[in-house]
């Protein structure tokens, strides 16, 4: 997603729940221990990388700390209020609005 903001995701691997993927990832790409994941938001497909379709899941969770983030796959990272939303796919527009 290139010059776009996006949520944190990743893929469910071998023997992890969904669940289990959503801290895990959080953790990989931001340093954030997520303390419970607090609701399921909806998904949406979108065409990856190489050229196939993805569904990605979403869920509200609550972390320990917001505090300090330490990206790994990302340039950035920014906390922003809904109604000033930087640049997002309108899929992911939609579940943040929602």
């Amino acid at each position: 997603m290139g010059g776009r903001w996006e949520i944190p995701s990743g893929i469910v691997e071998d023997g992890e729940s969904i669940l289990d993927a959503v801290y895990r990832e959080t953790a990989e790409e931001t340093g954030l221990t997520i303390n419970e994941t607090t609701g399921y938001l909806g998904h949406f497909d979108y065409q990856n990388s190489r050229g196939t379709t993805t569904r990605q899941f979403n869920f509200s969770a609550t972390v320990e700390k917001t505090e300090p983030v330490i990206l790994t796959e990302h340039d950035a990272y920014r906390w922003a209020p809904v109604d000033a939303i930087p640049e997002v796919t309108e899929s992911a527009r939609e579940l943040i609005t929602a």
